[in-house]
């Protein structure tokens, strides 16, 4: 294999971990989120708070990723975080 396609690929991989380490880690809060609507009598889903965060990040992107690929993106990580909740 190419030299330098291995080395990008191990460089991909080291992303790859350190992102699913701050995904876990975000699935952390979300379950204590989850603790907290629930004493509250909360709606796991909110909209509002997602097309916030959306924007947020739009706004931080230095354009490496479009807004549809953040949504897209995004979309999953808000999925995974309510059934999460759901869950708990």
């Amino acid at each position: 294999m190419n030299k330098r396609l291995k080395r990008l690929r191990l460089e991909i991989d080291s992303i790859d971990e350190k992102i699913l380490k701050l995904l876990e880690e975000r699935m952390k809060i979300v379950n204590d989120v989850g603790d907290l609507k629930k004493d509250l009598d909360i709606s796991v889903e909110d909209l509002n708070r997602e097309n916030q965060i959306i924007g947020r990040l739009t706004s931080h992107s230095s354009g490496q990723l479009t807004e549809r690929q953040l949504i897209r993106i995004f979309s999953a990580v808000f999925k995974s975080s309510k059934q999460i909740q759901r869950d708990n």
